[in-house]
């Protein structure tokens, strides 16, 4: 059964989209799992960085996004999930030149206004039931159809809290929040809190022990000031918190331009590998202890790295 990751934020400009293909690209290549990215976002920041903006754009031609995938889950039941996805994506290699199993349900721009569309057609024809409930069920039991085949499907939602970003944070075993170190990421955080753990106010959340809880905030974007660090204490003091910090770094910025010519994950990060290691290695030990490795993909590499 597959491990479902939510990388989510009421707030845009967090690093959702980096924080979901760092954990793609690590767990994929030094863990040997099997990977599923699943683009909730409609700025298909995820889409584009695993495939370029063309081969996006092939993706979005051929009918392989996640807006296609529901609307014909919708009107035909017997939607085969598997037609939607793109394989082998991202521009990344372990030992050997080996690709590792790293797949993706595009997303699409149309990603709001499909949702939309489909609450108007539920509402229409429900009795006595809430159409936001039924909806956000129905789209997170079609978010889980990948249990078979994937070891993590790792889904990457939109700022906001949109039908399809309910059910991903519904449907998740854990739930990452990116944050950046100011006083506005504060809030968002609070605002997430509650949706992951299924509270209405923080004292609520706060009667359930933090180590018990199912999100976890990742700082990013973190330069080392001072002003930094007591905003990072302050969110550790009423929300788990990441041990890794994702620093402010030009190898972590340029690993997400698509490259048409795969490379090692460790050229392909430059100075950022140690954070990016520093996620993987957590995120394992955290998440991912009961999942052994895809046979024949775990890269070695990795395993030097960390002797």
């Amino acid at each position: 059964m597959a491990l479902y990751l939510a990388v989510a934020n009421r707030k845009g400009g967090v690093g959702k989209s980096t924080a979901s293909i760092m954990l793609a690209h690590s767990l994929s290549t030094w863990g040997g799992k099997r990977v599923l990215v699943v683009d909730i976002d409609s700025q298909c920041n995820a889409s584009i960085i695993l495939l370029g903006g063309c081969g996006w754009r092939e993706a979005r031609d051929g009918r392989k996004t996640i807006s296609d995938y529901f609307v014909d889950c919708f009107k035909t039941p017997h939607t085969i999930p598997e037609t939607y996805l793109v394989k082998e994506t991202g521009d990344v290699v372990g030992s050997g030149g080996r690709r590792p199993v790293l797949d993706l349900l595009p997303g699409s721009l149309l990603i709001d206004e499909v949702q939309g569309d489909l609450f108007l057609d539920l509402a229409s024809s429900s009795i006595g039931k809430s159409s936001i409930i039924d909806l956000s069920q129905r789209l997170g039991k079609l978010l889980r159809r990948w249990d078979a085949s994937y070891d993590v499907v790792i889904m990457d939602c939109a700022p906001g809290l949109s039908f399809v970003t309910h059910a991903a944070i519904a449907i998740a075993d854990r739930v990452i929040v990116p944050f950046r170190p100011d006083y506005v990421s504060l809030m968002a955080i609070d605002r997430i809190s509650l949706v992951a753990e299924g509270v209405t106010n923080l004292d609520e959340l706060a009667a359930i022990p933090i180590s018990r809880r199912r999100y976890m905030c990742l700082p990013n974007f973190v330069r080392g000031r001072g002003q930094e660090r007591l905003l990072i204490e302050e969110v550790g003091l009423t929300h788990p918190l990441t041990r890794v910090q994702l620093s402010h770094r030009d190898g972590i910025a340029n690993a997400f331009e698509w490259s048409a010519d795969a490379r090692s994950i460790e050229d392909k990060y430059g100075d950022g590998v140690a954070d990016l290691r520093g996620l993987y290695d957590e995120v394992s030990a955290s998440m991912l202890a009961t999942i052994s490795p895809a046979k024949g993909y775990a890269d070695d590499s990795h395993r030097a790295l960390s002797a």
